[in-house]
């Protein structure tokens, strides 16, 4: 199931132009192991570029914390795993298509010591952290009562705040908070359509821009955001922008730097995100000659942003190597790969008697 739903996500984002992905994946329920390595393996499957995290929970209802104890796990153990993931497929040569980071979920399911020790170990290990924050007032609250700090303040405390560190949602922050984020080189994961969905907020994406900070885009998970369309997404991110700070906060060109140059500086990476001599040959070819675009010829990159019916790409190249040809991905079946996923969804509804 954890490679299926990978399958489908990572194939929605290649379809819609996106060539670096990486997901944040911290639910583990009792007995299932292996869950990220069967991303990865969907990942080389598909021949997307992938960026993999650890995620974790460890502190469950039971402990004053989020999520039910059955979905969380021994500290000690989430360590070991993180390594073992790390040390078998974390590649940090120059076009590497798999990296892997440490990343607890957030601070209202994990301890400051699990926070602090997983730090240590992307220090030693030179990988990069990532983590939920400032997404909604009741994390707020939460850390202000349990931890007497802001989320900003608890997890520079832990040893969070720096240019390895990027963090998702970053809804509710003030001026200050966000003169740190730019000055420790803190990355932020912007996911406007989960935070719409979810009636979390509109980050200000615009302050955090002409501060500096590096701001990358996110589609989040099924469990916020209904697709994974990378394009759907840019699009969103330039009117959340326009509604928090103006109309002309956001052009449709910031968008897509946003989404690429700014996702691969989130990253870490200095060698995707660009159409550049010695940067990776990842490249998205839309067709904007049809009805849906009609009008928009006088400028065909904003068109991405702001036209189109369907945003599927005509070909994505991803290392160099074709990956989408004719709107269609090379290396599954998507029809079957969708029948697998419905027959799934409606087993688990079954399951949690949902549907008879």
């Amino acid at each position: 199931t954890a490679a299926l739903g990978a399958t489908v996500g990572l194939g929605e984002l290649l379809l819609t132009g996106c060539t670096t992905a990486s997901d944040h994946t911290y639910l583990y329920p009792k007995g299932l192991t292996g869950l990220v390595d069967a991303q990865i393996e969907a990942a080389r499957t598909l021949g997307v570029r992938f960026h993999a995290t650890r995620g974790s929970m460890s502190v469950g209802v039971s402990k004053g914390g989020l999520p039910p104890d059955d979905c969380t796990q021994d500290e000690a153990e989430i360590l070991r795993d993180g390594e073992r993931l790390v040390k078998e497929f974390h590649d940090n040569g120059r076009y590497a298509m798999t990296r892997v980071g440490l990343a607890p979920c957030a601070p209202f399911s994990v301890s400051p010591e699990l926070m602090k020790e997983t730090a240590v170990q992307a220090k030693k290990w030179g990988v990069r952290l990532h983590t939920h924050l400032c997404e909604t007032l009741d994390e707020e609250a939460y850390c202000l009562e349990r931890y007497k700090k802001r989320p900003i303040d608890f997890i520079e405390s832990l040893g969070w705040l720096d240019d390895s560190v990027w963090l998702a949602h970053m809804v509710h922050v003030n001026d200050a908070e966000i003169k740190r984020l730019a000055k420790t080189g803190t990355g932020v994961a912007h996911c406007p359509s989960s935070n719409f969905r979810l009636g979390s907020g509109v980050p200000p994406i615009r302050k955090y821009l002409d501060a500096g900070v590096k701001v990358g885009l996110g589609v989040d998970g099924s469990a916020s955001n209904d697709t994974g369309d990378m394009l759907a997404e840019a699009r969103m991110a330039m009117l959340a922008a326009r509604v928090k700070s103006g109309v002309g906060s956001m052009s449709a060109r910031d968008a897509l730097k946003l989404a690429t140059r700014g996702g691969a500086s989130v990253l870490g990476r200095d060698d995707v995100g660009q159409l550049k001599h010695g940067f990776a040959a990842d490249i998205a070819v839309f067709d904007v000659s049809g009805l849906d675009y009609a009008g928009s010829a006088g400028d065909p990159a904003a068109s991405l942003i702001f036209c189109g019916a369907g945003h599927r790409t005509k070909w994505t190249i991803v290392d160099g190597k074709v990956v989408v040809e004719n709107g269609r991905l090379v290396n599954i079946d998507e029809k079957k790969v969708a029948a697998q996923a419905n027959i799934a969804c409606l087993d688990l509804l079954k399951k949690a008697g949902a549907i008879a």
